[in-house]
């Protein structure tokens, strides 16, 4: 085993990482920054009845909600690019999943930790009306920072770190039906037509990228484990063997969540569930 909190005060302070790291967020800020900017552009349709406000009458966390849900998709993009074409470089063996870097993979996991850093606190404002929202969604940031973050610093598990990265190729089917509820409202036939496609690719992109994607990540993680303990555990710690999949499990359980939610809400976007009946008096 080897002994992170010896090993962790030597890495973090490693010239390359603080630079390259340093680069991401600059990066990260600059395109969140602009996309904000753009959002001025445009009358958005905000509440449960998506309303339409003016541009000059939406409020700052709306404009922030509408910049991370919608408008950042290039940036999901491209860390869902790096990702797939990162961890398919590394798929091969076992001592390249677990010890193997690409620049792919070491762009992915450095733009990847600077979005879920810059998420922490957008989302813990824009969501301080919705506790249980708000709790998830930064505990989700945060947990995937430490975890994606932590194989960058100490140089293992790249492959995994990617391969769990993949989930948010699900991410731009979510900013489609967004963008459309956002940009469009939801009111004429076309427009429910094209939220009902985009939640169609939302549902079907899940199964693939989350639903299948986690428990294959978990199965392989302990296989190479099992298989071989002289590549893997003898040469990691143990944090980093148990929090890792951990992240995984959590991300996994709430996945099952919004993934429950989503099969609900197209199930009543295609007529096949009506709206709960109201008791009477």
């Amino acid at each position: 085993m080897v002994d992170l909190l010896a090993e962790l005060p030597g890495l973090l302070s490693e010239p390359q990482l603080v630079h390259d790291f340093g680069t991401a967020c600059i990066y990260v800020v600059f395109l969140t920054f602009l996309s904000f900017l753009i959002s001025f552009c445009f009358d958005l349709h905000v509440g449960k009845d998506l309303a339409e406000l003016p541009a000059e009458l939406v409020t700052a966390e709306q404009r922030i909600d509408a910049t991370d849900k919608v408008l950042l998709t290039p940036l999901f993009a491209v860390i869902g690019f790096l990702a797939l074409t990162g961890s398919w470089e590394l798929r091969g063996d076992v001592e390249s999943r677990w010890h193997g870097e690409t620049p792919r993979t070491r762009w992915c996991a450095l733009l990847y930790c600077a979005k879920m850093l810059l998420d922490v606190p957008t989302q813990a404002y824009t969501l301080r009306g919705d506790a249980v929202k708000r709790l998830q969604m930064v505990g989700h940031h945060l947990l995937s920072f430490v975890a994606i973050g932590l194989g960058l610093v100490v140089k293992r598990s790249a492959f995994f770190a990617c391969w769990a990265v993949c989930s948010e190729l699900s991410t731009p089917f979510l900013n489609a039906v967004m963008a459309i509820k956002l940009f469009g409202g939801n009111a004429t036939p076309a427009q429910k037509s094209c939220h009902m496609v985009a939640g169609t690719g939302l549902w079907l992109a899940y199964i693939p990228f989350r639903m299948a994607l986690f428990p294959a990540w978990l199965w392989l993680w302990f296989d190479d484990q099992r298989s071989f303990p002289d590549r893997t555990t003898a040469v990691s710690s143990t944090f980093e063997l148990s929090f890792f999949p951990a992240v995984i499990a959590f991300l996994l359980a709430l996945s099952t969540v919004w993934f429950y939610a989503i099969t609900k809400g197209l199930a009543k976007a295609l007529g096949l569930i009506g709206p709960p009946k109201k008791k009477g008096p």
